[in-house]
């Protein structure tokens, strides 16, 4: 058994694959074993993929004729016996030190997980507007470092990205069960970026302490063709625009499933169910919003039973359930409302954000008084 196992999932990647593969076997940590899952290829990835495993024994090589890289993922868990669990991109590399720095940060702190920094790296041909778009620098910048308790506070602050953690086999394979695949359409096979999503906040949920490493150990590529990539570009053309909601669903479902509910777990949804929606609903128009607040609302009413509810304000999908008294929402509608006379008469621009948010204490005030609600057609 190794001490570390690094799954690499590889779909098409022949021109980044070699690099991925040389970072890992270069590490100065040398007690890792290394899972690439080629996932149903058209080009040379599995020849590459055989080629360095028959001269490196840590290597394994998982064939599938399924195009998901959650899928890949989840042979590769299986396939593996580390007791901690990395994972890689094949058109990214890791920093030669990255697996000694995060098995020393997850061992000696005692934590259940620990979470690098990444450095982004732009292909040449990645166009201005793509770089615009993609350019999270601070995303995956924690900003912070050492040990800290998990709460649901810090698991929102945290990237979701699994590809800059290492997690403990026992929570892994714990959660596996409901790391279920992710209901795409057709037309979006290759575009699995959701189960980052699923497995960070499943895991998150058994975990109690995080520990931070400072510094840029992954290698991101950001490149034309990746998946994400063309999620970002595809705007309200993008079959997937409604997998953020499938994401928040099968968590809501895990949580219900546990036989001890934690009324900490059960506003943890409602925190997922606010930022996966927040996150998808620049990607809907207007019906499609209406929808997938439909479906959120009935999640809140008939499964975790709470009075949250979810309703489109402009280009946004928003929880308007406040438990301030109702004069206080008014109180607080009135000032906003100066606040604006106030600009249009000194010929200061009204800015979007303070429009929005007298949209928002207005639906909040409305659904205090029972205009909208669970009870109510929008």
């Amino acid at each position: 058994m190794s001490k570390i196992s690094v799954i690499v999932p590889c779909h098409n990647v022949e021109k980044f694959l070699s690099k991925c593969l040389e970072s890992l076997i270069g590490q100065t940590f040398h007690d890792i074993d290394i899972v690439a899952v080629e996932n149903a290829s058209t080009d040379g990835t599995l020849d590459i993929l055989k080629k360095y495993a028959s001269s490196d024994a840590r290597i394994k090589v998982l064939t599938s004729d399924i195009p998901s890289q959650q899928n890949a993922r989840r042979m590769g868990i299986c396939a593996t016996s580390g007791e901690y669990i990395m994972f890689c991109d094949a058109d990214d590399w890791y920093a030669p030190d990255m697996c000694e720095v995060m098995y020393k940060a997850i061992t000696e702190s005692g934590a259940d997980i620990a979470c690098c920094d990444a450095r982004l790296e732009y292909a040449e041909e990645l166009s201005k507007k793509e770089k615009e778009l993609r350019n999270f620098t601070q995303y995956y910048s924690s900003n912070r470092s050492g040990m800290h308790k998990l709460d649901n506070k810090r698991i929102m602050q945290t990237n979701v990205v699994i590809w800059n953690k290492i997690m403990r086999r026992d929570i892994v394979e714990k959660i596996l069960p409901y790391y279920r695949p992710v209901k795409v359409h057709d037309d979006c096979l290759l575009w699995y970026l959701y189960d980052d999503c699923l497995l960070w906040y499943l895991y998150a949920l058994n975990a109690d302490s995080i520990f931070y490493v400072n510094k840029e150990l992954y290698h991101y590529l950001l490149r034309p063709d990746s998946i994400m990539s063309r999620t970002k570009m595809a705007g309200t053309k993008n079959p997937c625009r409604m997998e953020d909601l499938r994401v928040s669903q099968h968590v809501l479902d895990y949580v219900i499933s546990r036989e001890n509910q934690a009324e900490k777990d059960r506003e943890f949804i409602v925190l997922i169910y606010e930022e996966r929606l927040k996150v998808m609903s620049e990607q809907l128009d207007n019906e499609d919003r209406a929808l997938a607040c439909a479906e959120a609302n009935r999640d809140m009413k008939e499964k975790l039973k709470t009075g949250d509810f979810f309703t489109p304000l402009g280009s946004n999908i928003l929880n308007i359930n406040d438990s301030r008294p109702l004069p206080v929402l008014l109180w607080q509608g009135l000032m906003l409302r100066i606040h604006r006379r106030f600009n249009l008469l000194i010929g200061k621009r009204v800015s979007d954000r303070l429009e929005l948010k007298i949209l928002l204490n207005d639906a909040k005030i409305r659904f205090r008084k029972g205009i909208i609600g669970h009870n109510y057609a929008q």
